[in-house]
């Protein structure tokens, strides 16, 4: 097995540190596959703006941008995208660096390097292990990752200042005991990069990932996201693109808020022997897994290791912010990988993504891929003829009130049921969803604001049966008493 692993990681390697790589002639019959699939896919997703690469044994293979960011700007090779989660094995490779200078030990506690954050955590929190937070099995869950995640925040400290609230949020498993993938460990290993080195994250990405893997127009905060030409994507509102309102987030870069270019992205395949990154034994470890959270799939610094549908190894992630979706893959076998970026998100929509990464590696393959077929998701009609059907009750409510013959006995508990519906549904909702409020409002706002005109009507319901029957029984009273 690990003699496996070993073949594996030299073989991604071979292809993962910068070099001059040149676009190299590729089968006409393929990239006019791959181009027709893109635009084709670009217009039934309503995705504004998406580049792709294509890396094949060092050179850059096919490359392509289509459509415009959210400021109107056409997409270029250089134009920056946010990576998402994808940011994670740029953290988890400075955080190898670390290693390899001596200056981190993967099996030393987060105390060890955050005396700040155990002065705060519980004894088993500052007791998580440097290796716990890359493979995420350090015990914080994914609601709690999420819970300080896309926050907006703008001080240069953020990171710093974020990671010091997270102390005081509760494991829901012991350390090392479950895989859980959760931003909440990526947090904390950007603040132990910061502490260690000294640098903020930002300047350390800068100085010691990106300079040297040549992503001239990646950033880690956004000032340099800003200066190197990044421009707003859109989220989506019932399949439809809208310009994003969501602020850049400086305490997330560590867990999914670099941005970077197709060009950024296509260097990263062309790792060859570069001392001035890693050594080959570190980049062995950089790409080997941690932990076997299923059958099928392991995770390592960063990375997802699972099969392709041919039983080759696989090595890949996909990356989400609310306004952009992201996917890379290798395939060490065959010296091939693929990148994707794009400037619009919906969390019931990112599926649909890495369907589209499945069908490229068809296409690499020769295969004639599917049409794609977009639609509306069942959820979002679901809570669309919800809303439309209590408004109609409503109105009922509105008309039979006037009517004055509203029974006290059955409307009052009615109305406090109503009352205690509207109270419970977002409750409710994020618990059935394992997500909180703020993120289900970021990455899917359709059904946000629906479910708040859902919870409102309810509330409107329950108060036209109290107001209403209430008013009737007064009158009634005083229909008796002057009878009397």
């Amino acid at each position: 097995m690990r003699k496996k692993w070993t073949y594996v990681v030299v073989t991604v390697l071979a292809f993962l540190l910068p070099t001059w790589g040149n676009v190299v002639e590729a089968d006409e019959g393929m990239t006019d596959k791959v181009d027709l699939y893109m635009k084709a896919m670009m217009e039934e997703y309503q995705i504004p703006g998406l580049s792709v690469a294509i890396v094949q044994d060092g050179d850059t293979l096919y490359t392509n941008s289509y459509g415009v960011t959210a400021e109107g700007s056409t997409v270029s090779s250089n134009t920056p995208f946010f990576l998402g989660s994808i940011s994670k094995s740029m953290t988890a490779l400075g955080i190898v660096q670390l290693v390899e200078s001596g200056q981190v030990d993967l099996d030393e506690s987060i105390g060890t390097y955050l005396p700040w954050f155990a002065a705060e955590a519980s004894f088993e929190a500052s007791s998580i292990t440097i290796r716990q937070l890359l493979a995420q099995t350090s015990g914080y869950s994914t609601y709690t990752g999420m819970e300080y995640s896309d926050v907006g925040a703008k001080d240069a400290s953020a990171l710093k200042e974020n990671v010091r609230d997270l102390s005081h949020a509760k494991l829901t498993r012991a350390p090392g005991e479950q895989h859980q993938y959760s931003n909440a460990n990526y947090m904390i290993l950007g603040a132990v990069l910061e502490e260690v080195s000294g640098q903020s994250y930002a300047d350390y990405m800068e100085q010691h990932v990106f300079g040297p893997l040549g992503m001239s127009m990646a950033a880690a905060d956004e000032e340099r996201a800003v200066r190197s030409g990044f421009e707003q994507g859109y989220q989506s509102w019932f399949g439809y693109p809208r310009v994003s309102s969501v602020p850049y987030d400086n305490s997330g870069a560590s867990y999914g808020y670099i941005t970077a270019s197709i060009d950024d992205m296509a260097l990263q395949f062309l790792l060859q022997d570069n001392d001035m990154l890693l050594r080959r034994e570190h980049k062995e470890l950089l790409l080997s897994p941690l932990v076997q959270h299923r059958p099928d799939r392991a995770y390592g610094f960063g990375w997802r290791i699972s099969e392709t549908d041919q039983g080759e190894t696989l090595v890949w992630h996909s990356g989400s912010t609310p306004e952009a979706r992201a996917e890379i893959f290798f395939i060490p076998d065959r010296g091939l990988g693929a990148v994707i970026l794009t400037n619009k998100n919906h969390i019931l929509e990112e599926a649909r993504l890495s369907q589209v990464s499945k069908d490229l590696r068809g296409i690499l393959d020769g295969q004639d891929p599917k049409p794609p077929s977009a639609g509306v998701h069942p959820m979002i009609w679901g809570l669309a003829g919800t809303l439309f059907i209590l408004l109609a009750i409503l109105i009922w409510l509105l008309l039979r009130m006037k009517k004055r013959n509203l029974k006290l006995y059955l409307t009052l508990p009615l109305s406090l049921v109503l009352f205690a519906m509207s109270a419970g549904i977002i409750p409710l909702f994020t618990r059935l969803t394992s997500s909180p409020w703020n993120s289900i409002r970021l990455f899917a706002p359709d059904i946000a604001y629906m479910t708040l005109g859902i919870v409102a009507i309810l509330a409107w319901m329950g108060l036209v049966l109290m107001y209403g029957t209430l008013v009737n029984r007064r009158k009634h009273l005083e229909s008796v008493t002057r009878r009397a």
